[in-house]
């Protein structure tokens, strides 16, 4: 409540300056900066109010579905993805959310992903038994029939619990194996873009061209291994530059 209190006596200054001082005084009062604590704190409990709002809705709807996907930032840090689906009551319509992005300590095991997973179902007063399906991509630590995280959930939430496999990680699985001659329009397009990208000056004269040719992008996409969703858009925008290029 720091920051919001903070922001009250900033607007009382600002309201005071222009009743005693004149408009002079609010326009110089609403250039006073806050502090990084203060903006920080605003934003912690934004955060904090938009997660409660989320609570509480999923707690109406009482059944709700998982999307689960483990994953690492750019530090290396293990960090389990949480996607929520459920039933909005007060606009009647199926919604989609993210519900959390919880750092994973130490390994990613299955039974460290559930520790972590099931500690903050119960911080959040959700229960396992209204989760009536999980996604997941076909990892071993999420999927193990002894110790994977799908089964340990279904331990809690019942054995009616629905789990299945990311479609869209078959779709990338599936690409892996693609006609030799796509494969060789994509990998002749990676090694394009990197020889631009991985240049300074080379991506310095691509923008400066499209620029002067007043093209709708200026620069190209890489395309990442772990975003694989990235390859299409890659391609889209290599095409698009095509005559810059």
């Amino acid at each position: 409540m720091h920051g919001v209190t903070m922001k009250f006596i900033k607007l009382s200054l600002i309201a005071a300056g222009n009743e005693v001082l004149g408009q002079s005084a609010e326009s110089k009062m609403k250039d006073i900066q806050l502090s990084n604590d203060t903006v920080e704190s605003q934003i912690c409990d934004m955060a904090e109010g938009t997660e409660m709002q989320l609570i509480e809705k999923i707690k109406k709807s009482k059944l709700f579905a998982l999307q689960l996907n483990e994953s690492t930032d750019i530090q290396n840090n293990g960090i389990l993805l949480e996607y929520l689906q459920y039933v909005d009551h007060d606009e009647s319509d199926m919604k989609e959310d993210i519900l959390s992005a919880s750092e994973l300590p130490t390994h990613t095991t299955g039974s460290e992903i559930f520790e972590v997973l099931n500690g903050f179902i119960k911080e959040r007063g959700l229960k396992w038994k209204n989760c009536i399906g999980v996604c997941t991509d076909g990892t071993a630590c999420l999927t193990g029939r002894n110790s994977g995280l799908v089964t340990k959930i279904k331990d809690m939430a019942g054995n009616n619990l629905l789990s299945m496999h990311c479609y869209i990680h078959w779709q990338n699985l599936t690409s892996k194996k693609m006609a030799p001659v796509l494969n060789e329009v994509l990998s002749q397009s990676v090694k394009i873009i990197n020889y631009i990208k991985n240049s300074a000056l080379n991506t310095r004269l691509l923008k400066a061209l499209c620029s002067e040719m007043d093209c709708d992008h200026q620069n190209l996409l890489f395309h990442s291994e772990v975003r694989w969703l990235s390859c299409g858009e890659v391609l889209k925008r290599l095409y698009e530059l095509r005559k810059e290029v």
